[in-house]
């Protein structure tokens, strides 16, 4: 995998990530049996309040983690979803990639079960970060204070998410 952060954007001019978005929302609802409850575009694309990645996030509910079965991430891999195999806390990550040399992320899907505070906690803080502008430029910094000193994209993942974690004390 791509072990760097990608260079930062701060506007969507072709509109990609919204057309993207659409497009994979249908795709996800209509795979058969699919267990795909609820999506919403998250993150630094969906509104641009601060410097991010050129990845898109979507935020995908289920009503049981365990629905995603084996199967579901068969399907999910004949149209270029892979499961990211790191230690995720309550969810599951699945990523679609440049090329499978580089292996740079485009599209990242958030999979969580739907009333846990997980889910909950990712709707709050997607809400914070795209209306309150004060805290948007707070995590804008801090973004770029991260990406000084971590050395792979998983340290700038990591540290992120502490600061995700932080933000929902502070504020949710």
């Amino acid at each position: 995998m791509y072990s760097n952060v990608q260079p930062f954007i701060n506007s969507d001019l072709t509109n990609c990530f919204q057309s993207q978005y659409t497009e994979i929302e249908s795709l996800l609802f209509n795979l058969l049996d699919s267990p795909v409850k609820y999506t919403k575009h998250i993150g630094g694309t969906h509104h641009f309040k601060y410097s991010t990645e050129p990845i898109l996030d979507i935020l995908v509910g289920v009503e049981n983690l365990h629905d995603i079965t084996s199967l579901d991430e068969k399907r999910l891999n004949y149209v270029g979803f892979y499961r990211l195999h790191h230690k995720y806390n309550k969810k599951v990550m699945m990523a679609k990639f440049n090329n499978f040399h580089e292996l740079k992320q485009q599209v990242r899907l958030h999979i969580i079960q739907m009333n846990t505070q997980t889910f909950e906690s990712y709707l709050a803080l997607d809400y914070l970060l795209s209306t309150n502008d004060e805290i948007a430029l707070q995590f804008n910094t801090k973004k770029h204070q991260i990406l000084q000193h971590s050395f792979t994209i998983r340290q700038y993942e990591m540290q992120k998410q502490k600061y995700f974690e932080k933000l929902c004390k502070k504020y949710l």
